[in-house]
């Protein structure tokens, strides 16, 4: 998680809250006034402690207070709608800083994202998880049944521009998810970018979920986003494949 590089808040000449993976991939609205984008806060979804909860609420309240007339864009998870997570203290934390946000005066905008995935991130994602555990060849669990639904950050960042851009998508939650993948698929994928077999149970846990998206359906024709079979693939190519 991240709270860090929160610079002159109260100030129009910072707009992006935060400093990781969602708000560098934000970054061309820097020097945009009537919008904030909150991309700070607790980004590991493993968490339970109640101080890392309540140090984003202060947070979200006071950007929101210090920024009322702007368009507030804060980042939701995809993960309610998973029967395997949405009960989880992360999950609910979530739901409450949407409601949070709802209730506020203020335009604003929830965008939930499932397993972003980019260049230099440094939370505890399945990607990442994976991936290191193959490379130091320690052995972790796999649900069978388990799926994720991946989004290249760049992929998500198009998407959110143009609903942002978009007032009539104003005061709404909206999901951004393409396309779902077996666990399994990721764990394949990553053993041909590593170069090493990986060491894991398969374990008869998890389940598949939908994720609702109808006001994005159309984006993605126009934005030539397309989330074919290889698109998993092609993400963890893009920013897991070492350079040479």
């Amino acid at each position: 998680m991240t709270f860090d590089l929160i610079e002159h808040l109260g100030c129009n000449s910072r707009v992006i809250v935060g400093d990781g993976m969602m708000a560098r991939a934000f970054s061309a609205f820097a020097d945009d006034k009537d919008v904030i984008v909150f991309a700070s806060g607790v980004s590991d979804s493993t968490e339970t402690r109640a101080a890392a909860f309540s140090r984003e609420a202060k947070l979200l309240r006071r950007t929101r207070a210090e920024h009322p007339q702007a368009l507030l864009i804060y980042f939701g998870t995809c993960s309610v709608y998973d029967p395997d997570r949405r009960n989880t203290p992360y999950v609910g934390h979530k739901i409450a800083m949407e409601l949070m946000l709802k209730e506020a005066d203020g335009p604003w905008l929830v965008l939930r994202l499932p397993l972003a995935v980019g260049p230099g991130h440094r939370g505890n994602t399945l990607a990442r998880f994976l991936y290191d555990r193959i490379l130091r060849g320690e052995s972790f669990e796999v649900w069978k049944g388990s799926t994720r639904y991946p989004i290249d950050v760049e992929d998500a960042c198009r998407i959110a521009t143009r609903l942002i851009r978009d007032p009539s998508m104003w005061r709404r939650t909206v999901n951004i998810a393409l396309r779902a993948f077996p666990v399994t698929d990721f764990v394949r994928v990553l053993e041909k970018i590593a170069g090493k077999a990986a060491v894991y149970q398969l374990v008869e846990k998890g389940q598949h979920y939908e994720v609702p998206c109808p006001e994005i359906a159309g984006l993605l024709d126009q934005l030539e986003i397309r989330p074919g079979a290889d698109y998993l693939e092609k993400v963890l190519k893009k920013y897991f494949m070492p350079r040479r």
